[in-house]
């Protein structure tokens, strides 16, 4: 069926989340475990990186190295470093192997055949092996080794314990992908969700190849810091078109999960993620194009940043908020993830429109991708809740406070961002700290107690996340939640 697709809620009385009825019993207790391991893993990425998101706002804090030495800029350097990585590449590529995994149950089922043992021992080895990327990206951190280069997208520190953390998290998640996409190839037809999936597993295997292609076309002459954002500038473009399919297909799953109503048709979600895989495709085309160091194949990674992912995205979201402005009534009435979608793309815009002002220098570019990526993470928060918590069986509550960290985070990195904006706006460089941030007029002053005092708030709602997912994980399994009814008459 070609229209959108409307089906009454089963909402059960102690459970506020119906499990998705594309998802709902379609997990192995093989699947369960692997889908249970990378929640888990997602859950502490983003309460590390919530720590250290704490640290930094309070080391930005006017005359804080007065009162507290250690918040130098040598260590703001290397937290920063291990706030992004854990922030927004171990937690992004952690939900979505719990995704993939997820779609990969319902392939296995709907083809009627079990999974074979090389299936399985590959879930098992991509688990150990994002497990010990965890602890290779963590060493360096707590033992200072390695100089921090705080390049574009991935951060790095220059230590080969960290680079191998890199290189075993980015291969270990490639393994489901490549179990996925085996399974896809043998179905005839994907729900939506499973066809997006699929395709930001495809866009994380060329980014990857963008990784490698940009190590073997590494030019001549450049420092250590130089070097690496070249090796990164390129593959985190990439990751970017991955990160933006997850995120229409988590708000295309928990429009269909809160509101019983998807917000635009089966074949019209797949061909926009179509352009985002086409986009992504032409990435390692550019290191085969140009020459390593060309400030053309540079430009060309921003133009397909700039060109390609704005036009599918804006089709999507624009469709949700239609949605939820026709079903206003459910943001307050429905269950608190309508809220979280709600926050998270309020985040989305502001970010967006901010972006267009942006500088290469000051503080305006981190208020326009932390706005933006923060959305993002909102958003995953309430798959966690919607569609991962209720599938593993396990009983979703504390309506209220579930509420609560859907605004705080969203309202305290908006005020957050609007203090960085401001701060960037009177010349505050980015990626400084303490007297290197030249704080000589009360703009600039007041801007940045505003970004600590708004990432204070923010990190209130990470620490409620932590602690409720953290909680309903470890908690033993029920029965009394029950599936929503499946869209449609097949899947498309």
């Amino acid at each position: 069926m070609d229209d959108k697709v409307i089906f009454a809620r089963a909402m059960p009385a102690p459970v506020d989340v119906a499990v998705d009825g594309h998802f709902a019993g379609k997990l192995t207790d093989e699947l369960r475990l692997e889908l249970q391991g990378w929640s888990a893993i997602s859950v502490a990425a983003l309460g590390l990186a919530g720590l250290l998101a704490l640290v930094l706002a309070v080391a930005r804090i006017p005359g804080v190295e007065k009162v507290l030495p250690f918040l130098n800029q040598a260590f703001f350097q290397r937290g920063l470093v291990a706030h992004v990585t854990f922030a927004f590449v171990v937690w992004y590529l952690a939900v979505q192997g719990a995704l993939t995994v997820l779609v990969t149950g319902r392939l296995y089922v709907t083809a009627g055949a079990p999974m074979s043992l090389g299936g399985l021992v590959c879930g098992r080895f991509a688990l150990g092996g994002v497990a010990t990327s965890f602890l290779l990206l963590l060493i360096p951190l707590v033992l200072g080794r390695g100089a921090a280069t705080p390049n574009n997208y991935i951060p790095v520190m220059t230590d080969p314990l960290y680079y191998a953390g890199l290189g075993v998290l980015g291969l270990s998640l490639a393994l489901p992908i490549l179990r996925l996409l085996t399974a896809l190839w043998r179905s005839r037809h994907a729900e939506p969700t499973t066809f997006g999936v699929a395709c930001a597993g495809a866009i994380h295997l060329i980014a990857l190849c963008c990784f490698a292609l940009a190590w073997l076309r590494r030019p001549d002459g450049f420092d250590a810091e130089g070097l690496n954002d070249f090796l990164m500038w390129g593959g985190g473009h990439v990751l970017q078109f991955a990160n933006t399919t997850l995120f229409l297909c988590a708000l295309y799953l928990l429009s269909r999960v809160t509101l019983g109503e998807t917000p635009l048709s089966a074949r019209m979600l797949k061909a926009m993620i179509l352009l985002l895989l086409a986009g992504a495709a032409a990435g390692p085309l550019l290191y085969l194009t140009y020459q390593g160091g060309d400030p053309a194949q540079r430009l060309m990674f921003t133009n397909l940043y700039r060109f390609v992912l704005p036009a599918p995205t804006a089709v999507v979201v624009f469709s949700v908020i239609t949605l939820l402005s026709r079903r206003w009534r459910d943001i307050w009435d429905g269950a608190p993830e309508v809220r979280g979608m709600a926050v998270a793309l309020l985040l989305f815009a502001w970010g967006g429109a901010i972006g267009f002002f942006e500088s290469s220098v000051d503080t305006r570019t981190p208020a326009h991708y932390h706005a933006m990526l923060i959305a993002v993470t909102l958003l995953f928060m309430a798959l966690t809740f919607g569609v991962f918590l209720p599938v593993l069986d396990k009983r979703i509550e504390r309506k209220r406070l579930r509420t609560t960290m859907y605004l705080t985070l969203g309202l305290g990195t908006l005020v957050q961002t609007v203090g960085l904006f401001i701060a960037g706006v009177f010349g505050v460089a980015r990626k400084t700290v303490g007297a290197a941030q030249g704080l000589d007029s009360l703009e600039k002053k007041i801007s940045l107690i505003l970004n600590a005092g708004g990432g204070g708030v923010a990190v209130i709602g990470g620490v409620i996340f932590i602690v409720l997912a953290g909680k309903m994980l470890l908690a033993k399994p029920t029965r009394d939640a029950i599936a929503a009814p499946q869209t449609g008459a097949g899947p498309l």
